[in-house]
């Protein structure tokens, strides 16, 4: 069996997610399987290379909410309607070597975790070039009408809303499955919280808090932090800085009274969430997946409008996470979960609820059963 797994590095996640799906298909596929995970992008020509990435960068830092604005709009099905064959043509323009590429190869299954991919294939196997079984992983909790296409023939999905967003959306609910976003292996619980604390230095009697915000390192974690001086004695903290090199240095230069260890864009955030009570970050479909599968409680910051909008609805409609729109929020949070354990424990009893750790080998078990 020849199985393409397709995403696009417009953000980290998408491409986190198709690697959560490679991996499982290596540890649970036959020998004979013909695997290849490929950046979309990479198959479009220069200019939709230069400016696809970037223009979604500066969107989300510079101008979120236009970009927000502009993700709703496209979202109304009148406004989509018209400007669909548009979008449609100028895919196709800057896309020849995804399709030649899928035309010379006519993979059996082509698992697309962005929603670029099964919009020009879709088409391509509508029209008899390819004759690929399409299976699209929606990587937002509530999809967004670009994830619809024809040619679609499975939909994997986050959670029973989501699954019931599509129908609404005119999906048949036989195609449709709410299996979980899926995430690598390693953010399956291990029990080594201590073992990770002592690694980096940190207490075992401290409360543990994790402040990250995602592959571009956007965050007011440096308010954050200054607010957390108020429980001096009885809190401790992870900072992930992601791509933010000037965050870091910034953080880098500062003294605080309780412990912090901060760090750059790092390959064991499975550990440190292991090692955390209470994750401060956006709410990236990736990355909140992968903190539900962790059974890490988050505190969610103001998300950028759009996807992260949507996937915090569902994280408020299961009670599932804590809401903070300013740094200095964090204070009434952590004063509640340390006066009242409870609260705590309530927001993992939702947590275990929605997580679905078990989601990549799900996926790759339905593929290899029925692809």
């Amino acid at each position: 069996m020849k199985i393409d797994i397709l995403h696009a590095t417009a953000g980290e996640g998408h491409r986190k997610i198709a690697l959560a799906i490679q991996e499982g298909f290596t540890r649970l596929g036959p020998s004979t399987l013909q695997l290849r995970t490929l950046d979309s992008l990479k198959y479009t020509d220069d200019l939709f290379q230069k400016t696809y990435t970037p223009f979604y960068y500066w969107a989300v830092r510079h101008a979120p909410n236009l970009w927000g604005w502009s993700y709703d709009i496209l979202d109304h099905a009148c406004v989509y309607k018209t400007l669909r064959p548009l979008r449609s043509l100028t895919n196709s323009a800057h896309t020849k070597l995804l399709l030649e590429d899928a035309v010379k190869n006519q993979p059996d299954v082509i698992i697309a975790t962005h929603f670029m991919p099964p919009e020009i294939l879709g088409r391509a196997k509508l029209k008899g070039l390819i004759r690929s079984k399409i299976v699209t992983v929606i990587t937002d909790f509530f999809p967004h009408t670009f994830w619809v296409n024809p040619g679609t023939d499975h939909y994997w999905v986050m959670a029973e809303e989501t699954k019931q967003e599509l129908v609404r959306r005119g999906v048949p609910e036989s195609i449709i499955t709410a299996g979980g976003i899926p995430v690598a292996a390693a953010f399956k619980p291990t029990g080594r919280k201590i073992e990770i604390l002592k690694k980096y230095g940190l207490e075992e009697n401290r409360f543990t808090l994790l402040l990250t915000s995602g592959s571009f390192g956007l965050g007011p974690q440096e308010a954050i932090l200054e607010e957390l001086k108020a429980f001096k004695d009885k809190v401790q903290c992870f900072v992930v800085c992601a791509n933010n090199k000037e965050l870091k240095a910034i953080l880098d230069a500062k003294t605080y009274p309780y412990p912090v260890k901060i760090f750059g864009f790092i390959d064991f955030m499975p550990d440190l969430m292991e090692a955390s009570d209470l994750m401060v970050a956006k709410s990236g479909g990736s990355t909140t997946s992968e903190a539900l599968a962790k059974g890490v409680a988050m505190a969610v910051m103001e998300p950028i409008p759009g996807q992260e909008t949507r996937n915090a609805k569902l994280l408020k409609l299961r009670d599932a996470a804590f809401f903070l729109k300013k740094p200095e929020e964090i204070r009434g949070i952590v004063q509640t979960i340390l006066e009242d354990p409870a609260t705590l424990s309530k927001k993992r009893a939702a947590i275990a609820q929605l997580a679905r750790p078990n989601a990549a080998d799900d996926l790759v078990k339905m593929v290899l059963t029925d692809g």
